[in-house]
This record gives structure tokens, C-alpha cells and sequence, in this order.
């Protein structure tokens, strides 16, 4: 009787293991995503730590549990974790000012700069927007750019709401380094990697590449995807705020360090801090590294990650002793529906309905003047022009039209009317203000949506 009772119990989960791996392979097929990573654990056993597809479209070689792939911003709480360390060794404070450890630190808002500390690093509340652009166009080392992130102007009042903000997270991570006396991708494979052995595991994009099961980053491109170029969060001194590469089996294990109640890492009090919400979103609230939120009665702490052709999420459910994490080699929103999708399985719940788009702030555009032209000829804008986050960019001339040349990319100008200018294809306008003798002076650049243009001064020939 004890062998029927058994193998129907198997007979039970294997069934339900060809209905989630049913619905993952069909989820995949309707995203056109190439290849996936996925890993469940209940109860302390792993139900699923398996690969499907491919990590190259060109190659055709399997994802495997063990094949990395760029988690993206599941990396916040790596760095949440590894300031919670140097806060046990007693070398950071969550709520003292981040000028009493580093000194030279400073930020736009003269307040922010006085009262900031590494809880506001961590939970967007800085009055910072985004402020992304420098992360893709400067290359710059860390501590110089978070020397210049001063120079960035804030858009809200410091503490007022959330403001997802990347940069925080580099200063964060770098400020652990810091108090680390090292840096923080050593202290992340040190003191977070190593001991949990996850050693299939990487903070650089060249050390993933080296590795004998990485995965491609793909986009779609037409009817159907491609694979494109890795981002190098170190070239941009921003790894902190996305540069882990991980895989199923290695993430598993830092699942289960949080579901497990493990204090191998870091004290409990320490631990409970870290998913301690503190900021209100949108959707929920954000504790340090984590989104927390209710579902039907269910406590979720979960974080997504996007970086150039790669997605991920992390989905712990504590009070269930439950964690998934789904991981992929595409541009797509597959992992978030689908960590959604295997929640609802996991817990027999019905599936959410989809929430209605909220209506997006409607846009004043500019209305164009017909028939002007430039003030001054083409050549007359040509030249090099400075703002003190992101050094001096060159302004040439492109046929028709001009370019605007950042150290690692290149937009172009488009004419608008007189001296405004298409800056790229939807990044907004930018303009050309011209001094008392009628020579272009200055160059206001619209990188930051949140804010107002950037004003880059002519560099005196």
C-alpha cells in the first residue's frame, strides 16, 4: 500500500513538472526567446534547475542550469547584501551621511548631500532621476564617476518619493568597497560568492565570456531575433548596479540562503533589514535590493533585471518557502511573466488579470516653425563642448545635419527650426545658444527626461 500511495505521489509530480515546463516552453514560443533558465526550490529541495533552447542563435549550443547569463539589476541586492556586511563589521551605518565616509562626496541638492546615507543609496528616495545616459555614452572608473555625480541635477526634493535611480547603487557599492578596503566586485565574490558556493558566478562581462557555458544577448530584430553586443558594466565603472552573471544552479543557492534563515552571510538583524520596506512604489515598496509586495495573501520579495539583450527575475515567496528565478537570453519581459505565471502554479492561484496600462503623463511637443534655417552655417557649430559629468563631447558635421560624438557613441542632429535640433530619433530637442557676437556658445543636450537639459559650454578655441 505504502509503494501505491508513493508512486502516485511520483506519478503526481511528474505531471505537474510537464505542465510548468508545458507552460514555460509555450511562453517561450510566444516571445521568440532563444533560450531560458529555470530554477525552483520548495521546501528546501529544488523542484526544477533546468536549461531550454539555445544560449546562441547562431550556434545552437543548449542552455544548461549551469550556462550564466547577465542578471542585470537582480544585482542590487548583491550589493544591498554586501553593504549589510560591512554594516555587521561595523565599518557602515544605514543611517549615517555618507560624507562621514567618504568626505569628498557631494550631490546636486546641497541637502541630499548633507543627509544622505546608505539606506537612501539603496532605496531610491535621492530627488535623483535616472540620469542613465552618462552609463551607456561616458566610460568613465567608479569613484570618478561617482566624484561627478554632483554635477547631475536632481528633479525632486531629497526623501520626497521613488525615483529609480541606477547611479545611487554604483555609489552604494562603491562606498562598500571602500569601507571594505578592497573593491566591490572583490568583495561580492569574497564575501557572498565563495561562501555560498556559487562558483560559477561573475562580476565582469570578460570573466562570464571565459567561461564554457555562457549565454549570447539577443534583441528582436524584423520577424525574429538576433544576437547583438555584450554591455560591460566595468568599462562604465557602473557594476554595482548590474553586473553579476549568474546561473540557475548558482542563484538556487542564494534562494535558498534567504528562504533558509541562513546567517551565514550576515546577522539576523542585519538579514530582517535588508527586506524592511522603506520606500513607497507604484506597485509596492522597496526595501533594500528587493521589491516587497502582498499577492492574495502571499509575501513576495522579488527583483527584475534588463540589460542590453539580456532579462531576469527573482521571485522569493518566504511565508511558502518557495523561490523561483528565471533567467533568459533576450530583450523580452519572458522572466516577470513568467516567475508570475509559475507563482500562481506553485500556489494554486488563479491567474492576475492583466492590469490596465497606466496612462502615460501626456507629452507637450514642440511645435515647428516651417521653413527657418540655422543661424549660423553648418561649420560654424563645429566644435568641442563641456559639462563636468561627462567631460568634453565634439559636435562635427554630418552631410545636412550635425553629430554630437560622446566617447563611446555617436547621436545625430536633425534639424528643427532656427537653433533646435532633433537630438537623435525621440530622445528629444536639444538647441545651440549663441553669445552677444553671434558665435554658438553653448549646447543644452536633453539627457535626462526628468530634468532639464544639460547645458554643455563651446571649449575656448
Amino acid at each position: 500500500m505504502k509503494f501505491i500511495v508513493l508512486l502516485v505521489l511520483w506519478a503526481g509530480s511528474l505531471a505537474a513538472q510537464a505542465d510548468l515546463e508545458t507552460y514555460i516552453q509555450s511562453a517561450m514560443k510566444g516571445m521568440q526567446v532563444p533560450g531560458a533558465a529555470i530554477g525552483i526550490v520548495r521546501d528546501g529541495k529544488i523542484v526544477m534547475a533546468r536549461g531550454f533552447g539555445v544560449r546562441d542563435s547562431k550556434t545552437g549550443q543548449p542552455v544548461t542550469a549551469d550556462t550564466q547569463f547577465a542578471i542585470g539589476s537582480c544585482t542590487k541586492s548583491f550589493t544591498a547584501l554586501a553593504v549589510g556586511i560591512m554594516v555587521d563589521e561595523k565599518k557602515l551605518d544605514w543611517d549615517r551621511p555618507v560624507r562621514e565616509y567618504l568626505p569628498w562626496f557631494r550631490m546636486y541638492d546641497p541637502v541630499a548631500t548633507e543627509l544622505i546615507t546608505p539606506r537612501d543609496l539603496l532605496t531610491h528616495r535621492s530627488g535623483l532621476p535616472r540620469h542613465d545616459f552618462i552609463r551607456f555614452s561616458t566610460p568613465l572608473a567608479r569613484e570618478e564617476l561617482v566624484r561627478r555625480i554632483r554635477y547631475l541635477p536632481n528633479n525632486t526634493t531629497f526623501r520626497d518619493h521613488y525615483q529609480y535611480n541606477n547611479l545611487m547603487y554604483v555609489t552604494a557599492g562603491y562606498l562598500a568597497g571602500v569601507a571594505a578596503g578592497s573593491t566591490w566586485e572583490d568583495l561580492v565574490s569574497d564575501r557572498i560568492f565563495k561562501p555560498l558556493g556559487m562558483n560559477n558566478s561573475t562580476v565582469r562581462v570578460a570573466d562570464m565570456r571565459k567561461a564554457a557555458d555562457f549565454a549570447t544577448p539577443h534583441d528582436y530584430a524584423g520577424d525574429g531575433v538576433r544576437p547583438i553586443d555584450f554591455y560591460d558594466y566595468q568599462v562604465f565603472g557602473v557594476g554595482p548596479n548590474g553586473a553579476v552573471n549568474s546561473s540557475v544552479n548558482d542563484l538556487l543557492k542564494y534562494v535558498q540562503f534567504y528562504l533558509n534563515g541562513n546567517q551565514k552571510l550576515v546577522s539576523p538583524a542585519t538579514r530582517a533589514e535588508l527586506w524592511k520596506p522603506v520606500t513607497v512604489t507604484p506597485e509596492a515598496a522597496y526595501a533594500l535590493g528587493w521589491n516587497v509586495y502582498s499577492d492574495r495573501g502571499h509575501k513576495v520579495v522579488a527583483h527584475g533585471g534588463a540589460i542590453n539583450g539580456f532579462t531576469a527575475h527573482i521571485t522569493l515567496l518566504p511565508d511558502d518557502r518557495t523561490g523561483i528565478v528565471v533567467l533568459n537570453n533576450l530583450g523580452s519581459g519572458f522572466p516577470s511573466v513568467v516567475a508570475q505565471g509559475l507563482m500562481e502554479r506553485l500556489l494554486s492561484l488563479p491567474p492576475v488579470k492583466e492590469r490596465p496600462e497606466r496612462p502615460s503623463r501626456p507629452r507637450n511637443e514642440p511645435r515647428r516653425i516651417p521653413n527657418t534655417k540655422p543661424s549660423l552655417p553648418l561649420s560654424a557649430y563645429v566644435g568641442g563642448y563641456s559639462h563636468p559629468a561627462y567631460g568634453t563631447i565634439q559636435v562635427t558635421q554630418n552631410g545636412e545635419g550635425l553629430r554630437v560624438a560622446f566617447a563611446a557613441l555617436t547621436v545625430d542632429l536633425k534639424h528643427f527650426h532656427y537653433d533646435t535640433w532633433e537630438f537623435g530619433r525621440g530622445r528629444g530637442l536639444a538647441q545651440f545658444e549663441l553669445d552677444a557676437e553671434g558665435r554658438a556658445s553653448r549646447l543644452l543636450l536633453p539627457l535626462e527626461p526628468e530634468a532639464a537639459p544639460l547645458t554643455f559650454e563651446r571649449m575656448v578655441k
